[in-house]
């Protein structure tokens, strides 16, 4: 159930005209940017050791990255209203790519990341008729959040949500077998379960279930980004080439090596998050559970993680 205080907040944002709540969900995003200054100051120095840039640089780009995360959540809990619109909000290219990898029956592995609007792309991507499957981490349903986004990906979005612990991988075989498009947020930090490789040239624990599951069902791996338009309220959904279709930096296939594969997976981010920085969730640290130092935390260290990653190559 939801507290009063995010119903009547989500109430709120439903009564608003969509411009003027995208312009207040970029000014809370901006408010949390400059208030909330331990986190942002972090994400300000993995931005300039990722990016190699300086500290004015990254800090506008951090700006821009919050102000981002505001819209898109006033634009997630307005789903509902929004979704008979999505055809003239959100323009999808390169269609054909995922419909090329449909018609071999073996379901499609998107390989996505927090950019844009990604929840957005989703369910655009429905309303195109794709049967739109994205994996996701339970989160802890304080004030009921967990219930608003689990509401919004299924009802309002049409999407089928697939937990990434216990049951849920059951539910992602199935939903290959069946030809859905299973999407897979790529940019977390993976932890003790990852490989360890270099991510904007900082190593970085990278999960292993999207060259695991390639291995095991043959499911094409399609590159699948969401980017926010300059005007700040359309998107446009980008749907690259067949990954998995292409050879290694040895020239193996794809899924033969799992260092290679996966370093492919992590060049379409690097090159998704180079190009439209401000668009990425610099909240996240991809690179913490790598950062700390062994016997910190569930920190996982690079000795731990250098040995885990040749275990699959």
């Amino acid at each position: 159930m939801l507290n009063r205080w995010l119903s009547f907040t989500v109430r709120l944002l439903h009564l608003l005209p969509h411009g003027a709540a995208l312009r207040l969900g970029s000014f809370v995003g901006q408010a949390f940017w400059f208030f909330n200054r331990r986190k942002v100051d972090r994400a300000e120095a993995r931005c300039v050791s990722a990016l190699g840039v300086g500290v004015s640089t990254a800090r506008e780009i951090v700006r821009k990255s919050y102000a981002n995360m505001g819209r898109s959540m006033v634009e997630f809990s307005r789903l509902d209203m929004l979704r008979p619109t999505l055809a003239s909000l959100v323009t999808v290219e390169g269609k054909k790519h995922l419909d090329e990898a449909l018609k071999r029956g073996k379901g499609v592995l998107a390989l996505t990341a927090h950019m844009g609007n990604w929840e957005l792309a989703g369910a655009r991507m429905v309303v195109e008729g794709y049967p739109i499957a994205p994996v996701y981490t339970p989160q802890r349903n304080t004030g009921g959040v967990e219930d608003l986004i689990d509401s919004q990906r299924t009802s309002a979005a049409g999407m089928r949500i697939i937990p990434s612990k216990g049951f849920g991988l059951r539910g992602a075989f199935r939903a290959l077998r069946e030809g859905s498009v299973l999407t897979l947020l790529q940019d977390l930090d993976a932890r003790r379960e990852g490989v360890v490789l270099p991510f904007l040239r900082l190593p970085a624990s990278t999960a292993t279930g999207i060259v695991k599951l390639y291995r095991r069902f043959g499911s094409p791996v399609v590159p699948i980004v969401a980017l926010r338009n300059p005007d700040g309220v359309r998107h446009t959904v980008r749907v690259e080439k067949i990954l998995s279709d292409l050879l290694d930096e040895d020239g193996n296939l794809f899924g033969i090596n799992m260092e290679k594969s996966l370093k492919m997976c992590n060049n379409v981010l690097e090159r998704w998050i180079t190009v439209h920085p401000e668009q990425w969730m610099w909240l996240l640290d991809k690179w913490e559970s790598v950062s700390r130092p062994l016997g910190h935390g569930d920190g996982i260290g690079y000795n731990t993680a250098q040995t885990k990653e040749k275990s699959y190559t």
